[in-house]
């Protein structure tokens, strides 16, 4: 498993257009390459109960983002 980050609004790391939200969180928890948190990006967000159709395009749609240079932002556990 790869080391989770602890990014709060004071580290230079922190996205500056999540900066700009009135309430943005003041900490994020950042799993892989913290030095892409400010490019063009995109959050997906999943279903407790998804099917194999809907993993099967959002996996594709994520992968086809990323080849573009788009970061995806998802919630991990």
């Amino acid at each position: 498993m790869s080391k989770i980050y602890e990014i709060n609004e004071n580290n230079e790391e922190y996205p500056q257009n999540l900066r700009k939200i009135q309430k943005h969180p003041p900490k994020l928890y950042v799993m892989g390459n913290v030095k892409i948190l400010n490019n063009k990006s995109v959050a997906i967000v999943g279903s407790r109960d998804s099917t194999s159709y809907g993993e099967y395009y959002a996996y594709n749609f994520a992968n086809t983002l990323s080849k573009l240079g788009i970061t995806i932002v998802s919630r991990f556990s």
